[in-house]
């Protein structure tokens, strides 16, 4: 079936798993690729705002691609590239993690009769506040409506109606979906920033980030080999290493004289578990959230940490002086791990920053949360040393 819109539609020219790409022509015959949201993906309002945003995102960033017109309103929401930005259309749908493929021979109008099942888009392993759901867009004028937006004026997204969102699984398995971790009701800082599983990201790991230069000096080692800990740490690390078992402790020890308020998801009270997660706790550190997370599968701990990634790529305008992600050495472990930087709107709109880190050869992780302002004064470093210490 045609996608709405101004265009003659002539030749499907890729997809992926949540929308395709189409060649078309204006009014004056000129040539455009048009991008589409389609199938159960255009009826989830996440994913109506994951592709509003980032069509936005790309527009507003050095070496991305404006586009000539856009409707985020309509049942499947669209935005026009001119013919001359080459791959646009391909790199929208790759920064919101999907697998564009270019159609190997192009699909001509009209297309057969019978349309083929949709299939449920991959789901946002994040919830309730995804970077895709920002409540105030970076930049760009309202768009009325049901009404196509000016010619290369990033817009800002347009709430649809509402409409009953399909399930959504991780994968094309049908297996379960990462799930969000419900805020604390102890005003516990959480961004949850919301997105999908990555099959193709922007970029990749540049090794802008490598052991002991993330930190503040401080050499690796074994906080068990310092001096004995006063009275109050000591009361904390006894507290605290009781929410934990085997396979989080060699994780989260580093962090156990330190962190207070910590609550497992099987408790009343704390985070509700993920599904994707067989194990959750929840921990502050002053004025950041400190998650520690067991997953069920090496497979799901990568969908975690190349959602992370990407929103590395996507929320560089949110917090300038964020670095590539890469493999990274914890400072006060030794040991070698995944290490990623990332940027969203909170539930008050606010930027938050976060680490995400993962011990090479475990299925367990942890990551940081706090308002990139309020919490650290647009300064990326005062986090950084905070993860280097305690990694």
């Amino acid at each position: 079936m045609q996608p709405e819109g101004p265009y003659r539609f002539t030749e499907v020219l890729g997809e992926c798993q949540v929308g395709r790409a189409w060649a078309a022509l204006d009014g004056q015959d000129r040539p455009v690729t048009v991008a589409v949201l389609e199938g159960a993906a255009a009826g989830d309002q996440r994913w109506r705002e994951a592709f509003s945003n980032a069509a936005n995102v790309l527009a507003q960033t050095p070496g991305g691609h404006r586009f000539v017109n856009a409707d985020f309103s309509v049942a499947q929401p669209w935005v026009a590239y001119p013919s001359e930005e080459e791959g646009a259309a391909a790199r929208l749908f790759q920064s919101l993690g999907m697998d564009y493929q270019r159609t190997p021979t192009a699909e001509m109008l009209p297309p057969p009769p019978v349309a083929a099942p949709v299939s449920a888009p991959p789901q946002l392993p994040w919830a309730p506040q995804p970077w895709a759901m920002a409540t105030q867009p970076i930049s760009g004028v309202p768009v009325s409506s049901g009404a196509p937006v000016s010619p290369g004026v990033p817009v800002q997204r347009v709430a649809a109606p509402a409409t009953a969102a399909a399930p959504d699984p991780l994968d094309s398995s049908g297996g379960p979906r990462i799930a969000p971790v419900a805020r604390p009701s102890n005003n516990r800082t959480g961004l949850w920033i919301g997105g999908v599983v990555m099959a193709a990201v922007l970029a990749g790991g540049a090794g802008l980030l490598a052991g002991k230069a993330l930190g503040g000096g401080t050499e690796p080692g074994n906080p068990s080999a310092s001096a004995s800990p006063a009275l109050y740490e000591a009361t904390q690390y006894s507290l605290n290493k009781a929410k934990f078992d085997a396979d989080l402790m060699p994780l989260a020890e580093p962090w156990l004289p330190g962190v207070g308020g910590c609550a497992i998801d099987t408790e009343v009270g704390g985070p509700k578990l993920p599904e994707g997660e067989k194990r959750h706790v929840f921990c502050r550190y002053l004025g950041v959230s400190v998650h520690f997370a067991v997953y069920e599968s090496d497979a799901k701990k990568e969908a975690a940490r190349a959602f992370r990634q990407q929103m590395g790529v996507i929320g560089r305008a949110l917090a300038p002086g964020m670095r590539e992600a890469a493999q990274s050495t914890g400072g006060a472990s030794g040991a070698p791990g995944s290490y990623v930087e990332y940027a969203g709107n909170g539930q008050d709109g606010r930027p938050v920053c976060g680490i995400w880190w993962s011990r090479d050869n475990s299925t367990t992780a942890l990551y940081l949360e706090t308002p990139c302002t309020a919490g650290l004064g647009g300064n990326w470093d005062a986090l950084r040393d905070l993860w280097h210490r305690n990694s």
